[in-house]
This record gives C-alpha cells, sequence and structure tokens, in this order.
C-alpha cells in the first residue's frame, strides 16, 4: 500500500508545476522529499534541502547519491549543523559532485582508517587520493 501511494504521488509530481514542486519540497513529508530530490530543476532539488524537516539520515542520502547537482552539494558543505557529523563529512569527501576546496577542508578531519581508504579509492579525484596519501604520512609520522 505504501509503494501505491509512493507512486500515486510520483504521478502527481509530473503533472505539477514548478511553483507546486517548490512549495511540496518546502513542506512536504519524506516520501515528498525522496521524489522531488531527483528533480532535474535547481529550484526545485533546492527547496528540498531547505525544507525544516530534512533529517540528518536524508542528508546523508543526498551526500552520497551520485546522481545531486553541484549546487545541492554546495548547501550541504556550507550548513554547519549537517558538517559536523563525521558521516556526512566522509561521504561528501568521497563524492566527485562536492566542490573541491569544502573536500580538502573536510578531509583534514578524517580518521587514519577512512584517509587510508581515499588513498588508495579510484572512485575519487586524483587530487583528492593525493591529499588523503600526504594527510595519512603526516598523521603517522
Amino acid at each position: 500500500e505504501d509503494s501505491e501511494e509512493f507512486q500515486s504521488k510520483y504521478k502527481m509530481c509530473q503533472q505539477m508545476g514548478i511553483s507546486e514542486k517548490i512549495k511540496f519540497a518546502l513542506t512536504g513529508d519524506k516520501e515528498w522529499r525522496a521524489i522531488l530530490i531527483r528533480e532535474s530543476n535547481k529550484l526545485v532539488s533546492g527547496a528540498v534541502v531547505k525544507n525544516p524537516r530534512i533529517s540528518d539520515a536524508e542528508i546523508l542520502t543526498i551526500a552520497k547519491s551520485k546522481i545531486q547537482n553541484d549546487e545541492i552539494m554546495r548547501m550541504i558543505c556550507m550548513n554547519k549543523e549537517w558538517t559536523k557529523i563525521y558521516a556526512i563529512r566522509k561521504a561528501l569527501v568521497e563524492n566527485n559532485r562536492t566542490p573541491l576546496p569544502s573536500a580538502l577542508r573536510f578531509m583534514s578531519t578524517l580518521t587514519v582508517k577512512d584517509l587510508a581508504g581515499l588513498a588508495k579509492s579510484k572512485n575519487i579525484t586524483t587530487v583528492l587520493s593525493t591529499q588523503a596519501r600526504r594527510l595519512l604520512s603526516a598523521k603517522k609520522q
């Protein structure tokens, strides 16, 4: 029954205008946020992140997602409440959509174990993996 409700919300979403989508993104429940975060329009997906009821777990999921646009990643990076959470910082560093200066800033707060993983990772840019190696050797000394 829940998936039926999700499907009907998805169909409703396809027939809405941009202003309606933004309104639902700012005020909607978790299901609406899950649907509207995938929206190609940056105003709509950006409004989801501005929703006051969005949880840290949802932000973590967004930060781990590879499909998000750069603007959403920048908004997450600028929010001090979210970046206090270690898992979110780690997810932002691992996501190639995160702005490079932010990823480098958060990298210095990661544990030795996570830095070792990033140093060997092929999924991040060479700049980040090189920096991870530098930080790792500095922390080991």
